[in-house]
């Protein structure tokens, strides 16, 4: 019962001291990162949005720890909002060791999106150059691959597509109070009934139940087609944003259900199909993997640098592409990081074409080191192709590293495509400040101490 019963020898208005030791991440991190650079990316992308000049000041060291925290762990926002209050190192993060002041999950979430992808993929190159100007990286090497982010949407089907057509329709038409009200209730209910039906009475793969649910596809396809021709109609009496802004959506569930005719008649998909309503960039990604023939999202190219850094960005082209026409991309964001071209530039056998191997040796690349397909082999030296061999095992790490479930790079938690591409840089960006850290602790000589 010691402790219990005994009353506190401190008073409630006392502050109380704790102990932060110097081999504390958040500790060595707050007295290394370039905080000036990194709230020059801020307050740019601020001023675009708010003048900066007039108005209530805002504490950037105190959001620019959050965020550096966030990303690197992995938080919520109600996480970061808890951290930023109660964790003694992550108070020194941000910068408030001798203040008071906090952040709610409100301005953490505002922030971040201020700063958009475009921000947080400036930050990460500043974090790169800074790392390559301490000597822990450098631009020798671009050791490069795509992979895919999987969107969180559910797993796409014709018949989930028409049904959730059908309720956006239905939103749409109750908003226009007019006559077509009760005629798109009703259509609606003949909508929900077919596809009751078919979730219920088609399971199976027999030919008499494929043959059921075919019939049943088309007529719910009628239906929800009937239904968009009617709110498509119904807009002539509308005038100005709302027509526009309903009549684009109309559009896209007409593109959507034209995809679904092609699959109804022939049984095959359209080329750069759409998967989801929201996700309008994510695309079915064959991977020929055991168990896993296809993912749904978008390409990701990823090129891992010396030292275990890492730079990304989306693909330009949607879909599963193949790499044969790979390299402009993957130089440009090395490029725009580095401003010069690297010594080596390795890939797997999927970028083995003569347009890349022509578009590097116009570049000046030295040390061109795409796996040829078949029986052909590189031409380079012994050593510069076990260096090769060993990067592009350490390539695949990479990616594993930022999908690992803490960075939140594959099914983010986002609503948007832009929010996805955001958390795609901002797993690449918490990756980089984790190496980071490591390569400062092996440099002092100081004991991984990770709180």
């Amino acid at each position: 019962m010691r402790g219990i019963h005994q009353q506190s020898l401190f008073g409630r208005q006392i502050m109380l001291s704790v102990m932060v030791s110097e081999e504390s991440r958040y500790r060595v991190l707050a007295n290394t990162l370039p905080w000036l650079a990194m709230a020059g990316v801020a307050n740019h992308y601020r001023a675009m949005k708010i003048d900066i000049d007039n108005g209530r000041r805002l504490n950037l060291r105190l959001h620019l720890g959050a965020y550096v925290s966030q990303n690197m762990n992995g938080w919520t926002d109600r996480q970061t909002e808890e951290m930023v209050r109660y964790h003694a190192g992550v108070r020194i993060l941000c910068g408030q060791e001798e203040d008071t002041d906090t952040l709610d999950r409100t301005s953490i979430e505002d922030f971040r999106n201020t700063l958009g992808s475009e921000g947080a993929e400036q930050i990460n190159q500043i974090i790169v150059k800074y790392a390559c100007g301490a000597g822990f990286t450098g631009s020798e090497l671009c050791a490069s691959d795509t992979t895919v982010q999987e969107s969180p949407i559910a797993y796409p089907t014709e018949v989930g597509h028409m049904k959730n057509i059908s309720e956006k329709l239905l939103g749409i038409g109750r908003k226009l109070k007019n006559r077509i009200a009760q005629k798109i209730e009703v259509l609606s209910n003949k909508a929900q009934g077919v596809f009751t039906k078919i979730r219920l009475f088609t399971r199976g793969k027999q030919e008499e139940v494929l043959a059921k649910k075919k019939v049943l596809s088309q007529k719910l396809h009628r239906i929800v087609k009937s239904m968009a021709t009617l709110v498509k109609g119904s807009l002539k009496n509308l005038n100005g944003k709302t027509k526009a802004k309903a009549l684009d959506q109309i559009l896209f569930y007409e593109h959507m259900l034209g995809q679904i005719t092609q699959w109804l008649k022939t049984g095959f998909h359209p080329k750069e199909k759409i998967l989801s309503l929201w996700e309008k960039s994510a695309r079915a990604i064959s991977k020929g993997k055991v168990g896993r023939s296809a993912e749904f999202g978008r390409r990701w190219i990823i090129t891992r640098l010396l030292g275990g850094y890492v730079i990304g960005s989306p693909c330009q082209r949607l879909g599963a592409d193949a790499d044969t026409a790979i390299c402009d991309e993957v130089m440009m964001g090395f490029l725009n990081t580095f401003g010069e071209l690297p010594e080596a530039f390795v890939y797997d056998r999927g970028a083995d074409s003569e347009k890349n191997t022509k578009f590097l040796e116009d570049l000046g690349v030295e040390n061109i080191c795409i796996f040829p397909k078949g029986q052909k082999k590189m031409n380079v030296s012994s050593e510069v192709l076990a260096m090769a061999r060993r990067e592009r095992s350490l390539t695949e790490e990479s990616i594993a590293s930022i999908k690992h479930p803490k960075y939140g790079f594959t099914k983010p938690r986002a609503k948007s495509t832009e929010s996805c591409i955001l958390k795609g840089h901002t797993a690449i960006l918490g990756l980089n400040i984790n190496n980071l850290f490591r390569d400062i602790s092996q440099a002092w000589d100081m004991r991984l101490e990770i709180t």
